[in-house]
């Protein structure tokens, strides 16, 4: 049976879930996410070195394809492309985007807080930002709300993808203003059904 295909960008934004070592590890948690509908798998271990990175993107990239999702690294465009995965998000930890942009042909995502951020990441040629945070998120600063998050957003013309706080109950919210999708972390890792959880988010990003 021929494996689904892998989202286009727009399709690819929905339902990113930002997944660390211990996330990437637990083989039937990934299972149960890509099942519920997440579209893309995140891998953000910014301590891990290359080649501990390469192993575990190995893994979650051969799941995501078998699932019809798509697969981004955190910061090593160079793993990224060496896994064959669709992308790269770049950090504060990261080369610069434009540096980047001249050799990577994926995805160029990049991490943003501002409507300076924004801009900067379209002008250096980025695919899509993610823009955080959005909710209030222990130790990352004042969250944005949704109507300032709609308000940077329809600044640029590139998809801009919320982060920070979302969950199942407030999802809605950022897709009414615009957002091209959502990045959570907790509302998957902790959830007591992480696939009804995934299917939930998904669904709320869809609707809109």
């Amino acid at each position: 049976m021929p494996r689904p295909a892998i989202p286009m960008l727009n399709d690819a934004l929905r339902l990113l879930y930002v997944v660390e070592a211990e996330q990437a590890r637990n083989w039937r948690h990934v299972e149960e996410v890509l099942e519920g509908g997440v579209t893309t798998l995140w891998l953000r271990v910014p301590l891990a070195n290359g080649s501990e990175l390469y192993r575990l993107g190995k893994d979650l990239l051969q799941r995501c394809h078998a699932r019809g999702a798509a697969l981004v690294v955190g910061d090593r465009a160079d793993v990224a492309l060496a896994l064959g995965g669709e992308g790269v998000q770049l950090g504060h930890r990261s080369p610069p985007p434009q540096r980047v942009r001249a050799w990577f042909p994926g995805w160029l995502g990049v991490s943003c807080h501002t409507e300076g951020d924004l801009a900067r990441a379209q002008k250096a040629g980025a695919d899509y930002a993610v823009l955080s945070p959005v909710y209030g998120v222990p130790e990352k600063g004042a969250p944005l709300g949704p109507l300032l998050f709609g308000r940077f957003r329809a600044a640029v013309n590139l998809p801009v993808v919320a982060l920070g706080g979302i969950e199942v109950a407030n999802a809605h919210e950022v897709a009414a203003v615009g957002a091209a999708g959502v990045a959570v972390v907790r509302a998957l890792r902790d959830a007591s059904d992480p696939a009804a959880a995934a299917r939930l988010l998904r669904a709320a990003m869809t609707r809109a």
